[in-house]
C-alpha cells in the first residue's frame, strides 16, 4: 500500500502541518476550541492523518453515535477528493476507514479509563486489533482528574498508541497559567506532548500551537482550516501564528 508519509500536499496533514512529526507511543496531544468551532472535524482530520499513514485508529466518542462520527468520516474524505490526485493514496485512506479503523462509544458518563483498557484489551484479544492511535473525543475537562488522564497514559503507553483529545473552553471563563493555556487544562498542560488551540477568525479556524514537547508558545507557520471543508491552508509565506489577545 502507498502510505502517506507527510512529505505530499494530503490535505488532512494537520498535525503534521503545524507540529511536524506525530505523537509517539504514550503521548497525549489535546485540541482546546470553544463549542461549534469544530473540535470533532479537526479530530477527525487527525484520525484520517494517521490512517493515510497505515496507522490503527481506534476513535472513542462519548456521548456521541457512532454512526454521526462516521458521516464526518464521509464528509471529509469526499472534501479530500476534490483536491487529492493521487488516486492510490485515496484508495488506500478509503480502505483503511473500514478495515484500520474501530469506532467506539460511550453514553451517559459511562466512560472510565478502566473501561478503555477493558475495550483496548477486548479488540485486541477478540478481533486482533491494536490501536496505535486513539482520538478521544467529548471527554469533560471540567470533571476528569489528573490521575484519570495520567491513567489514560499509562493504557496508551501499554499499549503503544498516542492519544488525541478535544476540549472545550468557554469565552466567559478567562483563567489562564503562566504558559498561557486556558482553563480548563491551565493545570494539566504538563501531561500533554501538544496543545493546539483553534479559534474561530473572519477567513476561517485559526490553529495556534500553545505547547509542542517542552516549548510553550513555539513559533510555527499560521494555518487555518476552511470551516466549510475543514481542508487546512497555510496563510502567507512567512507568516506566523499568534494568539488573539
Amino acid at each position: 500500500m502507498t502510505a502517506f508519509d507527510g512529505s505530499s500536499s494530503f490535505p488532512a496533514g494537520l498535525i503534521h502541518s503545524c507540529l511536524g512529526d506525530s505523537l509517539r507511543s504514550g503521548q497525549m496531544g489535546v485540541l482546546l476550541a470553544r463549542a461549534g468551532v469544530g473540535k470533532t472535524a479537526c479530530l477527525t482530520l487527525i484520525a484520517l492523518e494517521g490512517l493515510a499513514r497505515n496507522e490503527k485508529v481506534l476513535h472513542i466518542c462519548i456521548d456521541e453515535l457512532p454512526d454521526k462520527i462516521k458521516i464526518w468520516y464521509e464528509e471529509l474524505y469526499r472534501n479530500f477528493r476534490s483536491t487529492v490526485k493521487d488516486e492510490t493514496l485515496l484508495k488506500n485512506l478509503k480502505e483503511n476507514m473500514v478495515s484500520s479503523r474501530f469506532i467506539m462509544s460511550y453514553l451517559h458518563h459511562t466512560f472510565t479509563p478502566a473501561k478503555l483498557e477493558e475495550s483496548i484489551q477486548n479488540l485486541r484479544d477478540q478481533v486482533m486489533f491494536h490501536p496505535t492511535l486513539i482520538v478521544l473525543d467529548g471527554l469533560d475537562f471540567e470533571r476528569v482528574s489528573r490521575k484519570q488522564l495520567e491513567s489514560i497514559q499509562q493504557t496508551a503507553e501499554n499499549h503503544g498508541a498516542a492519544v488525541w483529545f478535544s476540549c472545550r473552553i468557554h469565552r466567559h471563563i478567562d483563567i489562564t497559567n503562566d504558559k498561557g493555556v486556558p482553563y480548563p487544562c491551565h493545570e494539566l498542560d504538563d501531561l500533554f506532548q501538544a496543545i493546539v488551540l483553534l479559534e474561530p477568525k473572519a477567513h476561517g479556524i485559526s490553529m495556534v500551537v500553545l505547547k509542542h514537547g517542552e516549548d510553550y508558545q513555539p513559533a510555527h507557520p499560521a494555518l487555518t482550516i476552511n470551516p466549510r471543508t475543514f481542508l487546512v491552508t497555510q496563510a502567507q509565506e512567512g507568516t506566523m501564528a499568534q494568539r488573539s489577545l
